[in-house]
């Protein structure tokens, strides 16, 4: 396992997935989940703090925490193919893009309720039924971090022959 290849496409799949998702949210949905999350928990918890602070606080909390989940299943040895691995990436890179965008209402709404201090919220808004705009942008976050993540090994394996 490459630690630096996993902390190097975390920080970098995490932060350029974070600004991708945010412009498409802007380009094709007209606002932001990081201005209206930012703004719920300042506004709940009363806090004197900038709404877009908090909110790019989170969402970079959440992309970095996503980009890691996404470099750690890349880095397991799944098959000793470099083609196999890269498209078993690709797969997990689907899968959680799928996923997250099932799971991201109430994911939201707790993420709020715990950093506006009011804790757990109970029921939780449902999951996301929709294949629409949400969907692909969740899809389009996980596969950046694939491509960013081909890119750094790459980059790593030409250092690693250089060196030799």
């Amino acid at each position: 396992m490459n630690l630096r290849r996993i902390i190097t496409t975390t920080v970098a799949g995490g932060v350029a997935g974070s600004i991708i998702f945010w412009l498409y949210q802007i380009s094709f949905q007209g606002n932001s989940i990081t201005a209206f999350i930012g703004a719920q928990i300042v506004r709940q918890g009363g806090y004197a703090l900038p709404p877009g602070l908090v909110g790019w606080g989170v969402h970079l909390g959440v992309s970095l925490s996503y980009a890691l989940l996404l470099a750690l299943l890349m880095a397991v040895p799944f098959s000793p193919s470099a083609v196999r691995r890269r498209g078993t990436g690709l797969a997990a890179a689907l899968i959680l893009g799928w996923a997250t965008n099932k799971i991201a209402p109430p994911a939201i709404q707790v993420t709020i309720g715990v950093l506006s201090g009011k804790g757990f919220i109970s029921p939780t808004w449902p999951l996301n039924p929709s294949w629409n705009h949400p969907f692909y942008n969740h899809v389009l976050f996980f596969v950046a971090v694939w491509l960013i993540d081909w890119g750094i090994s790459g980059l790593l394996a030409r250092q690693g022959a250089a060196r030799a």
